[in-house]
């Protein structure tokens, strides 16, 4: 349904493209549009703390959400950028293309003066006070992320006409997104943010000379256009630069224009590719909105089947390889921003009167079909205008793959898997191979691929039985003393061999012995035929017999030899093996205030040890706790060292910084790449009294 848009992975890189985007559609397949986007990095958060070892991918940043924004024409200021802004904030004109230059946020201002930025927007820690006259807000006005991870080229695609980026993955919520871009317009060269080699050193010294070791270090950030906070604000304008005009399809990638379909259906609630009028109010005549089908009214149908332009569509779906599809990652992508809401409303406008601002201005068929909360908020409050989302998108596609079509099972017996193409039975080898271990059939006759034909694949399914080797013997002993009297015994032995040594809760092998023993006793009693005939009307001569018959069985179990420790049968829970944790030991919050040493009971000459009082139950066993603690030392003091403070103070080996050439002197730094080696330090005190330590003798 139109409510299910691809949201948290497609966005706008301004306001200006997002503007222009309808506009730029309107005759597709030619994109009006001069725009050819050369250059772009793109950095999010950190989140899995993903380093790159053959680039420098890790930067501190600080994304700003009017950076190169301009006034546009039809757009409110507030629409724009954070509203208010000081007086002269833009410096260009209006609709100019987006550029640092359009606004006071211009990065180039910030070592020449004269813009809202300062050189404190360089250091993560003062970022806050990074800015001129104006009170701005983290989480709306700007982001600030320490280690950005930059996408790589795989991550991410991007528009280089339009002006958007589509990530692989979606963002969660409380992720950051940040771009910075470069683009030309004819023979115009205009840059979006910093690059991370426009030469902003991740880190820089205050020395002169350069074989002077350094006595401050401070970092340096990059400035860039933020496309997503981490606080999520609809009423902001970045909500606007999401794209919610793109749809996944299901399952769907490597799509194919062959036999492709595509509808948009108005369920209410029988689905039908048109709208109706409600209540005689007529839809407006231009464009025809009438018994019109709702891809032409959503601008999705303009073309014939050789994609050229023909009056009224050819009612399919315009298959356009990066404008009406994504065929390598199975999209929907719609020619305007807002189909189901400005779009639609644009076309059912009959009079000046209406506002798309206002929904109690609508008229009575823009109040039923215009779905405005889609897109001036989120998905989940736009559920709860459920009467809206009827707008239901289907169709039908054809995938091509290098693997083969999947047979749904693994470990296939072989000459099991019979193919079909249109009820004519394939020959394997000739028109199809068979891959059992995986289980996976491809087509080898490029004429029959071609064909169009419908291919059924059937297989016998081994998957249930699986590849353990069991074992399974039984003997059955039956000794006859007579014709009267039998005595049998049974031994049954069922053991499994498991795969390995090591067997999972759950996936247990067995060893099981069963001992079973039976009797069997038949014999005539005449006797009971005599009492018998003594009762009243009864005379027989059939002889009577009573049999006797009894079996035990006794159930051992016991597990297999294979899979045992020190003799004993033993299961997994999780044997943790391929498990990885990493534990930074230079991080603080890594480390915790241990016991009190236990005394050694077997002193010697070399080695003696004092007993610290670990097996006191009172108050003394902590009388010999000195103090002790563990920190790391604040950037900031690097950068804005305290008034009580020296240079000298912080130059000691036990305060300064390190350097990664100090540590690894071979090893080549990549150019913006911190230098930097954050430590672990600790402060130990032993004449002062220690955490826990309660002795009134201590000294305070």
């Amino acid at each position: 349904f139109g409510l299910d848009y691809d949201s948290d992975r497609h966005f706008f890189l301004s306001q200006y493209f997002r503007s222009r985007y309808d506009e730029a559609l309107r005759n597709y397949p030619y994109i009006d549009s001069r725009v050819q986007i050369t250059r772009i990095e793109v950095w999010v958060t950190n989140r899995q703390n993903r380093v790159s070892t053959t680039a420098n991918n890790l930067r501190n940043i600080v994304a700003l959400q009017d950076l190169g924004e301009s006034q546009l024409t039809n757009y409110t200021d507030p629409q724009v950028v954070i509203f208010p802004q000081p007086a002269g904030f833009y410096t260009a004109p209006a609709d100019s293309p987006t550029d640092n230059k359009n606004n006071l946020y211009n990065p180039s201002l910030i070592t020449a003066g004269g813009g809202l930025l300062n050189n404190n927007i360089r250091e993560i820690v003062t970022v806050a006070a990074g800015f001129n006259g104006v009170t701005a807000s983290e989480g709306r006005d700007y982001s600030k992320l320490e280690n950005a991870r930059k996408l790589t080229a795989n991550e991410f695609t991007y528009n280089p006409q339009l002006g958007y980026i589509s990530l692989q993955q979606r963002l969660s919520n409380d992720e950051v997104l940040a771009v910075a871009y470069q683009y030309t317009i004819g023979d115009q060269v205009y840059q979006v943010g910093e690059f991370g080699t426009d030469g902003v050193d991740a880190t820089q010294t205050n020395n002169t000379d350069p074989n002077a070791p350094p006595t401050a270090i401070t970092t340096q950030s990059l400035v860039l256009k933020m496309l997503k906070s981490n606080l999520t604000n609809v009423n902001d304008p970045i909500w606007n630069l999401m794209m919610k005009n793109i749809y996944q399809i299901p399952g769907a990638f490597q799509l194919e224009q062959d036999d492709f379909r595509f509808n948009i259906l108005y369920t209410d609630p029988s689905p039908l590719n048109y709208i109706t009028e409600v209540n005689g109010f007529q839809f407006p005549t231009t464009p025809p909105v009438k018994d019109t089908p709702l891809l032409k009214v959503f601008n999705m149908d303009r073309l014939n089947s050789s994609n050229d332009p023909q009056v009224n569509g050819d009612g399919f779906f315009d298959f356009i390889p990066g404008l009406t599809v994504d065929t390598q990652n199975g999209r929907i992508i719609f020619t305007t921003v807002e189909p189901f809401g400005k779009t639609l409303f644009d076309k059912l406008q009959s009079n000046a009167g209406p506002n798309y601002s206002d929904p109690l201005t609508y008229n009575p068929n823009q109040a039923k079909y215009v779905y405005r909360s889609l897109y001036k908020g989120t998905q989940a409050a736009a559920l709860q205008d459920s009467q809206k989302n009827k707008f239901q998108l289907k169709g039908r596609f054809k995938s091509t793959g290098g693997d083969g079509i999947p047979i749904g099972a693994f470990n296939v017996p072989r000459g099991s898997v019979v193919v079909t193409a249109g009820g004519r039975i394939l020959v394997e080898g000739v028109d199809y191979s068979v891959n059992y271990q995986l289980g996976r059939v491809q087509i080898l006759d490029a004429a029959l691929q071609a064909s169009g034909t419908p291919i059924e694949v059937s297989v016998e399914n081994n998957s249930v039985f699986g590849q353990q080797t069991r074992r399974f013997m039984g003997v059955n002993v039956e000794h006859k003393f007579s014709d009267k009297f039998l005595v049998g015994a049974t031994f049954l032995k069922m053991t499994e061999k498991p795969f390995t040594n090591k067997s999972n809760y759950g996936q247990e092998s067995v060893n099981n012995t069963i001992f079973g023993a039976n009797v069997n006793y038949s014999t005539e009693v005449p006797f009971l035929t005599r009492m018998v005939n003594k009762l009243p009307n009864i005379d027989t001569d059939v002889p009577s017999n009573v049999s006797v018959r009894a079996e035990v069985a006794f159930l051992k179990p016991d597990a297999p030899k294979a899979d045992q420790f020190q003799g004993e049968s033993t299961i997994y829970v999780d044997d943790f093996e391929g498990s990885q944790t990493t534990i930074d030991m230079r991080s603080p919050f890594s480390w915790s205030l241990a016991s009190v040493p236990v005394k050694n009971t077997n002193p010697s000459p070399t080695n003696t040890y004092p007993d610290f009082g670990a097996d006191a139950n009172d108050l003394t066993y902590g009388y010999k706790r000195a103090k002790l603690s563990w920190y790391s030392i604040d950037p900031t003091f690097y950068s804005q060292t305290p008034g009580d403070l020296s240079n000298q103070d912080i130059a000691y080996n036990a305060t300064r910084r390190v350097y990664s050439e100090e540590l690894y002197p071979v090893t080549d730094i990549a150019a913006g790449q911190l230098q930097v080696v954050n430590t672990f330090d600790l402060s130990y005190y032993p004449t002062e009294r220690g955490p826990y330590n309660f002795n009134p003798v201590a000294a305070a």
